[in-house]
């Protein structure tokens, strides 16, 4: 299953970062990942939490495993682990880092088949206790089984949802991998498996071989750790409660809550107020949380003023200043005000020494741009075109020179046009002139003479740019025989012209007829006829 994005808050990485003992090779990758081993042989890593958890007390685990890409010749697995001996153990090859570990509670993920562990020929999943992986012997408490429903092999390059749920009351653990329920074991694990010591130490252990996988792990939720902690905050004032790892979130009371469905409502009650938040993973199953806000102390004492506007080049001063107290931007600044030039939300966690209260405010700030004008550089249109002008600012008021006001202004004709663009922040203006001429001038003479004197010997249109082709040009005497030409040929060519011959024969003086189809620049095509006198 490839592993989804989520979103973790900064209380939730400072809670994961330090909080766990790392072994061998392995490191954490970001606030919430830990690699446990490189795709190299005979590695090791492991991670435990210093702090012991009780077995008396029931848990939720809920995170995603990486088990490599490599299959065939991929291992050997990860171990979710609880024991009390020690946060440094761990080691190389089939016994996955968890080996010989006593006394101890393992889930073993296995990717690797050995034989004399009477490994199944699937990867698999199983329940073993004392670090014993060997799958003949009764320290195997359930399973092994495939450890996906819909796949032998979990090698696959995807990171798998896993989630370990002990119920201390009933006496079960519960483990869901790819949100399916693969094992379930009812067991006295305090007095069955730790001798009655219920205070164990947890964590994951991981090791390669002779063949070797990426093994990973990624925390979503665990009710080891304080997921959100309590605050006490000051009358009138604020707080936004932050919880992760869900997909959905439901919060009770609702009271004093902007958004009881939402992962970070802001926290407003008039007394101190227990808020439990129920948040559905990505296979639905609800995992339940809790936070405390102590209302004491004296009367909200700063307000960051409501939502507001400023225009771009312009700053606001956000002043959040109070006696006896501490600062935490969201920004990253730590003093009692903040000058902000740019739109976003702006927060501030004002936290008072002498009465130890905390209260925030919010302040979401738009940004007006300076309104922009630009139509262009003058233009010529060809007889017939037009010309849209656009504003280039999208939102604004506009004003052009016939007191119109749209964003557009459609030129048919010669003029200076000119567009105001206005808004709360200024005014701005800018004008074109627009120039409209023929595009379709060409001149045809009505007479030459090839006497070959160097004046005026052929007959050729001539044009002053408007001609794009002169597609065809032919000539024809007062009978209606075609005596000459051209086709596809450019104005102001005298090799082009007619010379007053046909077929290598002189022509007699006289009146002739031309027909022309000519193609302007602007892109229209007109035909074209007349007469030329042959003159001798």
């Amino acid at each position: 299953m490839f592993r989804s994005p989520f979103f973790l808050f900064f209380f939730f990485a400072t809670a994961l970062q330090g909080q766990f003992i790392l072994n061998g090779d392995a490191i954490q990758t970001d606030n919430t990942c830990y690699r446990l081993t490189s795709p190299v042989n005979s590695s090791a890593g492991s991670i435990w939490n210093p702090d012991k958890a009780s077995l008396d007390e029931s848990f939720e685990v809920a995170m995603e495993i990486y088990l490599g890409c490599k299959d065939q010749d991929g291992a050997d697995g990860i171990v979710f682990g609880l024991q009390p001996v020690s946060t440094s153990i761990g080691s190389v090859g089939g016994g996955i880092g968890f080996q010989g570990i006593t006394p101890s509670l393992g889930i073993e993920f296995d990717t690797w088949q050995n034989f004399s562990l009477a490994d199944p020929e699937y990867d698999h999943i199983a329940i073993i206790a004392n670090g014993d992986l060997n799958h003949a012997t009764a320290n195997t408490l359930a399973g092994p089984i495939q450890a996906s429903a819909d796949s032998p092999n979990i090698e696959d390059c995807s990171f798998h949802s896993l989630r370990v749920s002990w119920d201390a009351e009933g006496k079960n653990l519960s483990v869901y991998f790819d949100c399916t329920l693969r094992l379930a074991l009812n067991v006295d694990l305090v007095n069955d498996i730790f001798g009655g010591a219920p205070e164990v130490f947890w964590g994951f252990t991981s090791g390669t071989g002779a063949a070797n996988n990426l093994h990973q792990v990624c925390f979503n939720y665990t009710t080891f750790l304080d997921q959100i902690p309590d605050v006490v905050m000051c009358p009138g004032g604020q707080v936004q409660l932050r919880a992760t790892g869900g997909r959905s979130y439901s919060w009770t009371p609702a009271e004093g809550l902007s958004d009881p469905r939402v992962a970070n409502p802001i926290a407003s009650p008039a007394q101190t107020t227990t808020y439990t938040v129920e948040m559905r993973d990505a296979c639905g199953i609800p995992i339940y949380d809790e936070v405390t806000v102590s209302v004491a102390g004296d009367p909200v004492f700063f307000d960051l003023g409501p939502d507001t506007t400023i225009c771009e080049g312009q700053r606001l001063l956000l002043d959040a200043s109070s006696a006896n107290a501490t600062y935490a931007w969201n920004t990253g600044q730590d003093g009692p005000q903040l000058s902000v030039a740019q739109a976003g939300r702006y927060a501030v966690t004002v936290t008072r020494t002498d009465i130890v209260c905390v209260a925030e405010d919010f302040v979401e700030v738009g940004l007006i741009p300076l309104p922009t004008v630009d139509l262009g550089q003058d233009t010529m249109l060809c007889e017939g075109q037009n010309l849209l002008l656009r504003s280039t600012f999208a939102e604004g008021e506009f004003l052009w020179q016939d007191g119109s006001s749209a964003d557009t202004f459609r030129v048919r004709g010669s003029g200076v046009y000119e567009l105001v663009v206005s808004n709360e922040c200024g005014t701005v203006s800018d004008a074109v002139n627009v120039a409209v001429e023929s595009c379709s001038e060409v001149y045809i003479p009505n007479a030459f003479s090839p006497n070959d004197d160097g004046r005026n010997d052929r007959f050729y249109p001539y044009d002053g740019g408007d001609v794009e082709v002169i597609k065809i040009f032919s000539i024809f005497d007062r009978w209606g025989n075609q005596v000459f030409l051209r086709t596809n040929i450019q104005p102001n060519d005298p090799q082009q012209g007619w010379d007053g011959s046909f077929k290598g024969r002189r022509m007699n003086p006289g009146v002739y007829l031309y027909f022309a189809e000519i193609l302007f620049r602007d892109g229209h095509s007109e035909k074209r006829s007349g007469d030329v006198s042959l003159v001798r």
